[in-house]
């Protein structure tokens, strides 16, 4: 049997898939690999956290840093990645972009030496992997192309795996379907109901939006979702659940992963993703970050659930069947970790034939 390292390319909700992705591949997975960059209302700094942010991990090998259960940011903030950890058997390694693709690579080859692993499976859930980097919709290139240019780098064989296509909202179905076409898409398997079950608990309170909806599509839920700030609808169809391999060069060698091959830390990374799309999601971060740190949480009081009751029930009206948790915590400025946590306490409780997470039924 093929042992293998598991990139989860987006960081965030993507280990959780790529753990899914790696079982039904049928390979050995060595270890789950990850940024641990997380939402605001979980860790309010911008940008991936790096090796020096975190205390409780254990060093396999040099350069290699595994998060563990008890793993914690020196910050006091609450990172997904231990928490991910605790539940899931795999192994979970921290990706550390601080020295760009090339820190990345040479982690990438230092874990595989460790554990004998024979190849690097990239896995991006959403398809933004593919961009070329004009494409309008684009938000958050700069993870998922630093993964699959460091991967590359490595010199390993590589796999490129894409799931879920469409769930990030990021590029339009125009855009995907040509890229699926261009780059010779090769459709792998299908996600089923019970793919997820090893792993569902962590919807109850992760926020990756994407991850949830490749989750709940696996689970056969179907409809219209509206996903974060409003601004975003997805479509839960079959085509949901389908996963497509690609041929990790030919991608490589057409997408904005290709600039950053040669990079060497994190602000060059950056300066790449701003010459191609005029600002990177690290600068989002930075401008969201005063937002949502002015924002007073409502979400014990009668007013959340009247706003969220009144916001469904326009949203049904309007032909929107779901909305995601990240919405709903919106609707009740409930972003942050304590008053997200006490949101869904009190939609578990009062709403319990809505409260579906990762979603919210609008109806």
């Amino acid at each position: 049997m093929v042992r293998a390292l598991v990139v989860a390319a987006g960081g965030g909700g993507d280990v959780i898939s790529a753990v899914v992705a790696g079982h039904r591949l049928g390979v050995d997975v060595a270890a789950v690999l990850s940024y641990s960059w997380d939402r605001l209302m979980l860790d309010p700094a911008p940008g991936p956290r790096t090796r020096a942010d975190f205390v409780g991990g254990v060093e396999p090998a040099p350069g290699v840093y595994e998060i563990l259960g008890g793993s914690r940011l020196r910050s006091g903030a609450r990172p997904t990645l231990p928490a991910v950890a605790a539940v899931v058997r795999e192994r979970v390694l921290l990706l550390d972009p601080v020295r760009g693709a090339a820190g990345l690579s040479t982690q990438i080859t230092a874990a595989a030496k460790e554990l004998a692993a024979d190849e690097v499976i990239v896995v991006d859930v959403g398809g933004d992997i593919l961009a070329t980097g004009g494409e309008r919709g684009l938000r958050t290139p700069l993870a998922d192309s630093l993964a699959l240019a460091a991967s590359v780098r490595s010199g390993l064989p590589v796999r490129l795996l894409v799931a879920g296509v469409g769930l990030d909202g990021e590029l339009s179905g125009k855009e995907l379907a040509g890229r699926l076409a261009v780059l010779g898409a090769e459709s792998v398997f299908t996600f089923a109901a019970g793919d997820f079950d090893c792993v569902r608990e962590l919807f109850v309170w992760h926020p990756s939006e994407a991850n949830g909806l490749l989750a709940a599509a696996a689970a056969g839920i179907r409809g219209r979702v509206e996903t974060r700030q409003g601004d975003g609808m997805v479509v839960l169809t079959d085509a949901a659940t389908v996963a497509y391999e690609f041929d990790a060069n030919r991608v490589l060698a057409a997408s904005l992963a290709a600039h950053l091959v040669g990079t060497e830390d994190l602000d060059a990374v950056e300066r790449v993703i701003r010459m191609h799309r005029g600002s990177s999601e690290i600068d989002y971060e930075r401008q969201r970050l005063a937002e949502v740190s002015t924002s007073a949480a409502y979400y014990a009081h009668d007013d959340a659930l009247r706003t969220i009751d009144q916001y469904s029930d326009r949203a049904a009206r309007a032909g929107v069947d779901y909305l995601t948790l990240r919405r709903v915590a919106e609707l009740a400025y409930a972003m942050d970790p304590v008053s997200g946590a006490r949101l869904r306490a009190l939609l578990a409780a009062s709403r319990p034939d809505r409260y579906l997470p990762p979603l919210y039924r609008t109806r």
